[in-house]
């Protein structure tokens, strides 16, 4: 059985509100057990729920502030495909901005499985260091 588009709807946005907190914790709940993240796709996957709770750590202990917005979710049974775009402030005082999509799959019980996020993450970084 599928999930409904306004579930996966729902759980893109509990996701997003806790990558919006920088709560390590938070964000690790939105998330299975066994999940598996690649942030960015390319990047060295980031694997079972001590690794992603360790990843959103690393972003939270790199950003004061973060607000990134789903513009669109496009859903199709247990996955979706949203484009995202958002700003934030580094720990250095830089301002940063991200756009890109993430591409989700998520379990019955609408937690992700998996993530797959693209974007410029160079420029993001050259932001954040100038």
């Amino acid at each position: 059985m599928s999930l409904t588009p306004d579930k996966i709807r729902d759980a893109v946005d509990r996701y997003f509100a806790a990558r919006n907190s920088l709560d390590p914790a938070a964000c690790a709940a939105c998330f299975t057990d066994d999940a598996t993240i690649h942030d960015p796709y390319g990047a060295t996957p980031v694997e079972g729920i001590a690794a992603v709770r360790e990843f959103f750590e690393g972003v939270a202990h790199a950003l004061q502030e973060l607000r990134i917005v789903a513009e669109t979710v496009y859903p199709s049974g247990t996955r979706a495909a949203v484009l995202f775009h958002g700003s934030g402030i580094g720990k250095n005082g830089k301002p940063v901005k991200v756009e890109g999509i993430d591409v989700f799959e998520f379990n019955h019980a609408e937690r992700i499985t998996s993530l797959c996020s693209y974007w410029d993450a160079a420029a993001v970084l050259a932001q954040l260091k100038n």
